[in-house]
């Protein structure tokens, strides 16, 4: 995820922008830097790069540092391990594999726990879970619904907003799913928006880079997806189930309590 950050250079102050540069044209250099040498072979400040680190969401330098060798290290990984006409059936499903695993635990580093434990909460006392999704998002989240639905959970799916049902009583307690894999989808940010008016809690499932969504709802989980086009949409619906799947199975122990 860091790496698709630095490729949005438009978010970055002058100076910020010459840090990035600074590592993007020297990926494996940044390993052996301390704050102070990366602001000097940047021409910036040792300041200036803990607020660059902070406004990527890190608490300082050495935390950025160790997210960033790590996710250096797998994208080193991945390089050796691209798809070819020569492999044969076996190795692509193991490289398939491997994509299934880094996606997983890339979701699973992008959960916060407390926002996973006041969701939790939230959804042990609610009368029922409402989901928005459209397109490819849809039947995984009518899947979750199902789910729910055999634990008794009332979950039901929705596509568009329904202003009457949103107004009636019945509705007045739901929680509400929102979910975009690109944060961008400007008919669940209205429906976002509209049911933040109605005084509904909603929960965002969203990109963790585009902040659309998340910054409408009380709560936001994270997908991943990498820039390998080829595999993107494989990455976000492997991503979106694993955290309804994550969901699902708390939910499951709270109920066997």
């Amino acid at each position: 995820m860091i790496f698709q950050q630095l490729e949005d250079i438009t978010k970055f102050t002058f100076q910020e922008q010459a840090i990035a540069q600074f590592i993007t044209e020297h990926p494996d250099r940044l390993i052996d830097l301390s704050a102070k040498d990366l602001a000097n072979k940047s021409f910036t400040s040792p300041a200036t790069v803990v607020r660059f680190c902070k406004k990527l969401g890190f608490k300082g330098y050495p935390d950025f540092q160790l997210k960033y060798v790590k996710e250096y290290t797998k994208k080193y990984e991945r390089k050796n391990l691209l798809l070819s006409p020569d492999l044969s059936s076996i190795e692509v499903s193991s490289y398939v594999s491997a994509v299934y695993a880094d996606t997983i635990q890339e979701t699973k580093d992008l959960l916060n726990k407390d926002t996973l434990n006041r969701v939790i909460n939230l959804l042990c006392h609610a009368p029922k879970i409402d989901f928005y999704a459209s397109d490819i998002n849809f039947p995984r989240v009518q899947s979750a619904c199902l789910k729910l639905n055999n634990l008794n959970i009332h979950a039901q799916a929705f596509n568009s907003l329904n202003e009457f049902y949103i107004s009636s009583s019945g509705a007045a307690n739901a929680i509400s799913f929102v979910i975009s894999h690109s944060g961008k989808n400007q008919t669940m940010i209205d429906i976002a928006y509209k049911l933040r008016k109605s005084n509904r809690k909603t929960i965002a499932i969203t990109s963790f880079l585009e902040k659309d969504l998340s910054l409408v709802c009380n709560e936001s989980f994270y997908l991943y997806f990498s820039s390998n086009e080829s595999f993107s949409a494989i990455q976000y619906g492997l991503s979106l189930e694993y955290i309804l799947d994550t969901i699902y199975s708390c939910l499951v122990l709270k109920k066997s309590k």
